[in-house]
């Protein structure tokens, strides 16, 4: 009996991991020296069969039609077809608007369909165009009630095994028709995508054997979205044992499935090793007897992989065309993605539209440097100006005419909300005049707008708030920072505003660096205790964040108060709800109330699994109090702590990675293991190899090794 299987996509993606070899260009010569042949023995037979100048004339028009007609190359465009009828529909309309200039194309549907009105859709597509429809189980032995076990849900698609090689026989029934038909090449396509006009076109002028064009999916919701070419093997995105082009041994798996992935996002046509399901496949390839039969002495999963083993094996490459990104619809839920990516690609844009929106005031010291940033990124720049007295909107003009008064009322959001109906674009970015884009997140902007989704309601990014001595990033959040217009989304909170953001979101490697030219002010605590004295009921989060405002300004004793007031609400964010608990601790500290700072820390628990940061706090408070037994304890906890699955969730790395291994070493050093100590110093080194304290511990620990060698020479 046959066990139930996840599509392999699913389970190879972990260890997916090289960037692309350039493509070779061997038989390009080849075929110009043919092409040069036939221009020859083309003019040699004008010469020799000439007509007089008044029949050339007379027949010039008449053969027009049929030479361009012979000029075009016959293309089938097939595919085996079980769909649900929503999605059906979106296939075949995105199939009828392909652009035809240089081929002509018939169809051939292999109808295994278990809804009837999907089979009626195929019948009623094939009778206003070119095209056939067969039924799967035609010439076969197969009852209809033994199709083969195929599931899909939003978590997945899934298959049994003699599911997969009855597809496979569906896919040869397709190339053999191609065959006996003698087309120019087959198109095989996978009925849940949705195509580009230009797909077909593009495919055809790539003058590649084997050709497939992009598309992306998350094989599990929430995933990273994947290619479906590979390089290697049966999902591999990186190569194996291979040598890099100046000879020194390949970069690691990880560094060479991100170069793949992000060549794949660039339009070009490359070299691969493996693909399928949205495939161009020429007529020499056919008459060489390619199939998508099992190779019996090889155990990879699916058929598309059969296929690419045996085409290789007879000395064809495959090649993937990324220009065009095919929408895959994948679960249902990405339904409703399909109007935005028609809607851009009828249009014949290539890329995604994008307004920047900003609220300004006084900001001639940095605006230019923010508004260079996002040159090539903004196709509309809108400027709010919330009532500057100096330069701000003469710099201003010079990057946009979109600069906006609006007359300040203490309101944050008011203000955002106002710049984000000024907007046009399908997309609206957001950033303040002290936050650039470095030139490689630019970089990586400028790519992700030319291949976003359109099904993605919010992109985030992280917002580098500070930076180390050698310049790395201490402390960083995440933002929703790049989302749709047509979602309508919302700024909330007249003061520490957030974007009230809920959909498709993709949590993208792209930053936002925050360089901080102001002094801070009291602004914010002003406008609380306005809000405050008025008699205002805070929500929640207004609670919590005039807490913070309370506590930066250092009024303890009243933000303890708010801190208090937030956290017996029970509601609002569990992040929010532990930072509090961390809060009134430092508080307490400040205040010399070391009982009431620790219960705070425990009290932080009480919402979720113990924080690294929370228990590096809770080692420092004994350590302290030279209770090393105990201050290992929390320090042991620290390292062992289970990071939250959630990207927006702002940790402090330090406490996940080396702080707690240096702090063991200390301690470990205070009772007398230096084995142990010197263990977790190496540790820690790992981790933060520059990090003074863990190189001056290093040279001591050698110090007193070169001394135990000399007390026992």
């Amino acid at each position: 009996m046959s066990t139930l299987k996840k599509d392999p996509l699913h389970q190879s993606q972990e260890e997916s991991k090289p960037p692309l070899e350039p493509n070779s260009q061997e038989n390009e010569k080849q075929k110009e020296k043919q092409h040069q042949n036939q221009h020859e023995n083309q003019k040699e037979s004008q010469s020799n069969h000439r007509p007089s100048r008044r029949s050339a004339i007379s027949q010039e028009t008449g053969q027009s039609e049929n030479l361009e007609t012979l000029a075009q190359e016959r293309i089938l465009i097939a595919s085996p077809v079980r769909q649900t009828t929503p999605v059906l529909r979106e296939f075949l309309d995105s199939l009828h608007a392909l652009e035809r200039t240089t081929v002509k194309t018939d169809y051939l549907f292999v109808d295994d369909n278990e809804e009837e009105a999907a089979s009626n859709i195929l019948r009623e597509f094939v009778l206003q165009h070119e095209g056939t429809v067969i039924q799967a189980d035609e010439h076969s032995s197969d009852s209809p009630d033994n199709k083969g076990l195929y599931t899909k849900d939003e978590g997945g698609h899934y298959w049994q095994d003699e599911q997969i090689w009855r597809v496979a026989g569906l896919k040869n029934r397709i190339l053999n028709y191609a065959r006996d038909n003698e087309y120019d090449a087959v198109f095989l396509i996978d009925s849940d995508l949705v195509l580009h006009p230009r797909t077909l076109e593009q495919l055809v002028s790539s003058g590649k054997d084997i050709v497939s064009n992009i598309f992306w999916t998350r094989w599990q919701p929430g995933a990273r979205e994947m290619p479906q070419v590979w390089l290697q093997d049966e999902y591999a995105l990186y190569r194996r044992g291979g040598k890099s082009s100046a000879g020194n041994e390949a970069e690691d798996e990880g560094a060479q499935t991100t170069a793949f992935l992000n060549q794949l996002r660039m339009p070009g046509c490359y070299e691969v090793g493996g693909l399928g399901a949205c495939t161009l496949i020429r007529k020499n390839v056919l008459a060489a007897g390619v199939s998508y039969d099992q190779i019996p002495n090889v155990s990879f999963w699916g058929e598309d992989r059969h296929f690419c083993i045996r085409a290789q094996a007879l000395g064809f490459r495959l090649f993937v065309d990324t220009h065009l990104p095919a929408y895959h619809i994948y679960r249902l839920s990405e339904l409703p993605g399909v109007a935005a990516f028609n809607r851009r690609a009828r249009r014949g844009e290539e890329t995604i539209s994008i307004t920047l929106c900003m609220i300004v005031k006084n900001e001639e010291a940095s605006l230019a440097r923010c508004l260079d940033s996002v040159n090539g990124i903004a196709d509309e720049i809108v400027i709010v100006d919330t009532g500057s007295t100096d330069r701000t909107r003469q710099i201003a003009s010079r990057y946009t005419d979109r600069i906006v008064d609006f007359e300040w009322v203490d309101d944050f959001a008011a203000a955002r909300n106002f710049a984000f109906d000024q907007a046009k674009s399908e997309y609206i970015l957001w950033l303040d005049a002290d936050d650039v884009f470095e030139a490689e997140d630019r970089a990586k902007l400028i790519a992700l707008k030319r291949s976003l989704d359109p099904a993605v309601d919010s992109v985030t990014m992280d917002y580098n708030l500070s930076f180390t001595a050698e310049g790395k990033v201490s402390y960083s959040l995440r933002r929703n920072r790049l989302v749709r217009r047509d979602r309508q989304f919302r700024w909330i909170g007249a003061v520490h505003e957030y974007l009230a953001v809920a959909g498709n979101l993709l949590h993208s490697d792209i930053a936002v660096t925050h360089k901080k030219d102001k002094e801070y002010t009291d602004r914010n605590l002003r406008i609380y205790r306005k809000r405050e004295q008025a008699g205002e009921e805070f929500s929640p989060r207004d609670l919590y964040y005039f807490g913070n405002e309370l506590k930066d300004h250092g009024q303890h004793e009243d933000a303890v108060k708010y801190y208090e007031k937030f956290l017996d609400t029970g509601l609002g964010w569990v992040e929010d709800q532990i930072a509090a608990c961390q809060k009134i601790a430092d508080c307490e500290a400040a205040l010399k109330r070391s009982e009431q700072e620790v219960t705070a820390l425990f009290r932080s628990f009480a919402y979720d699994l113990p924080r690294a940061e929370i228990c590096c706090r809770l080692g420092g408070y004994f350590a302290d109090r030279e209770d090393y037994r105990k201050a290992l304890f929390w320090y042991e906890q620290a390292t062992r702590a289970v990071r939250p699955d959630d990207p927006m969730v702002v940790l402090n790395e330090a406490a996940w990675t080396w702080m707690p291994h240096l702090q063991l070493c200390v301690c470990y050093d205070r009772m007398g293991n230096r084995a142990k100590a010197r263990e977790h110093n190496d540790i820690a080194l790992a981790y933060h190899p520059t990090h003074p304290s863990m190189l001056y511990n290093d040279r001591y620990f050698k110090d007193l090794e070169k001394d135990n060698v000399l007390e026992n020479a």
